[in-house]
C-alpha cells in the first residue's frame, strides 16, 4: 500500500493525476530545473515521469511522493525515496519544489519525515542523496539532515556527490 506522512505543515503522499498540471509547470520552469541534464521538461515528458512515480509508489510502498501544504492543500513539489539506479542496492532520498516554495524549509521537514520512516517503519540501513556538485541548495539540506559526503563519481558523463546518512 502507497505510504501517505504527515508532518506540522505537510501532507506527502503517493503523486496523483490531480497533480499533473502543477508537476508539469513546476518540471517547466528553468530554475527549478537548473541543475537537471534534461533542462526544464515539456509535458509529455513531465506526463511520463509521472507515471513513473505513480507506478513506483504503488510497486514498493514508497517512492518519490507530492508534497501538499495541508492548510490549503497546495502543491509544493515531491519528496521521498526511490532505489537508484546508479547505485542498486541503494535507497534514495530526494525533492524538487516549486520556486514559490522555496526557502521555507519544506524540503528539509519533508525529507526528515521520510527518514524517520526509512529508519524506524523500513528499517532501512542507509540512504543516499544525488545531486551535482553545483547544487548548492540541495547539499545545504543534505548536510542539515545530518548526511555527510560518501561519494564523488562520474554517471553517464555527468559528475555527482553522493551524501549518505546511515540508520544508526
Amino acid at each position: 500500500m502507497p505510504t501517505t506522512l504527515t508532518t506540522d505543515r505537510l501532507t506527502l503522499r503517493p503523486i496523483e493525476q490531480r497533480d499533473a498540471d502543477a508537476w508539469a509547470a513546476m518540471n517547466a520552469d528553468p530554475a527549478v530545473m537548473e541543475h537537471f541534464t534534461t533542462g526544464p521538461l515539456d509535458r509529455a515528458a513531465a506526463d511520463r515521469m509521472l507515471a513513473r512515480m505513480r507506478e513506483q509508489h504503488l510497486q514498493e510502498g514508497f517512492g518519490l511522493a507530492a508534497v501538499e501544504r495541508t492548510a490549503d492543500g497546495v502543491f509544493l513539489g515531491f519528496t521521498g525515496m526511490h532505489r537508484h539506479p546508479w547505485f542498486p542496492g541503494e535507497v534514495e532520498i530526494g525533492w524538487r519544489l516549486t520556486r514559490h516554495a522555496w526557502g521555507h524549509g519544506y524540503a528539509t521537514e519533508a525529507a526528515t519525515a521520510w527518514i524517520e520512516h526509512a529508519f524506524g517503519e523500513l528499517g532501512l540501513p542507509r540512504l543516499i542523496s544525488v545531486t551535482v556538485p553545483e547544487n548548492e541548495r540541495s547539499i545545504a539540506v543534505m548536510r542539515r539532515l545530518g548526511f555527510t559526503l560518501w561519494q564523488e563519481t562520474t554517471h553517464d558523463g555527468l559528475d555527482v556527490v553522493v551524501y549518505a546518512r546511515d540508520a544508526t
